[in-house]
């Protein structure tokens, strides 16, 4: 009579090699995505980024311009910057700019320029009082969610077939620092003995561009001119050209 040992049915090994093989799984499935993140973040992000800079620079600088000519410049009496000092004779001896007029200016200048841009980051452009023209080239719906452009991935390739191919990426901005406002004046000879005063506002602000993957720190800067004025003084009874 053959003698036949019995095998014992061990249910536990086949239970740990699908424990181990849904570790390697799990493991693999994190070592892939940081791969990828790291690539997109070394060989992706820098040209997704340059892109979405350059476009968040433009609407910034809109979104401050729109807020200095809405709010502060269209209400601004341009008479009140100047403090002109005239002689017995009636004769301008001298024109400089009002410095209270000028601190006052820059104050609110300052403040409405950061309320509007705040108010993009949020998404509330509904409350921003400008026209409808000035996001004439944007989703509102996607303004409303804080997006305020969406580049296509297509741009990674560099080639112009297919730069409008793959998902929308949605670039967003944070309002990282305080806005910075200075007034500037230009003086210009203008006929004989007058002279032409430009006044121009400096704004600039530095915002970080945010998207899915990556950040980046800009500045959006511009000069929004203010008032020209021409300063006429007395009309010499000989005048004398060197050329």
């Amino acid at each position: 009579m053959a003698y036949f040992k019995s095998r014992t049915f061990k249910p536990y090994k086949i239970w740990f090699k699908k424990r181990d093989f849904l570790l390697i799984t799990i493991v693999l499935i994190v070592l892939s995505t940081f791969y990828l993140f790291n690539l997109l973040s070394k060989k992706i992000s820098p040209t997704l980024l340059n892109y979405a800079t350059s476009k968040a620079k433009n609407i910034a600088t809109l979104m401050i311009t729109q807020a200095v000519n809405n709010e502060v410049l269209s209400k601004m009496e341009a008479n009140q910057l100047f403090i002109i000092d005239k002689d017995e004779n009636n004769a301008i001896k001298s024109v400089d700019l009002n410095p209270a007029t000028s601190n006052v200016l820059l104050n609110e200048i300052t403040n409405y320029v950061q309320d509007y841009l705040q108010k993009l980051e949020e998404g509330d452009i509904d409350n921003l009082g400008v026209s409808d023209s000035i996001f004439s080239n944007l989703d509102k719906n996607k303004l409303k969610e804080g997006v305020i452009y969406e580049i296509p991935s297509g741009l990674i390739f560099k080639n112009p077939l297919l730069s409008n191919l793959g998902p929308k990426i949605p670039v967003r901005i944070d309002l990282i620092g305080e806005v910075i406002s200075d007034i500037k004046t230009s003086i210009t000879n203008y006929g004989i003995n007058n002279a032409l005063v430009k006044v121009t506002v400096y704004v600039e602000v530095t915002m970080k561009v945010l998207l899915p993957f990556a950040s980046k720190e800009m500045k959006a800067e511009t000069n929004i001119p203010i008032t020209m004025r021409l300063i006429q003084g007395m009309v010499p009874d000989f005048y004398y050209d060197k050329k």
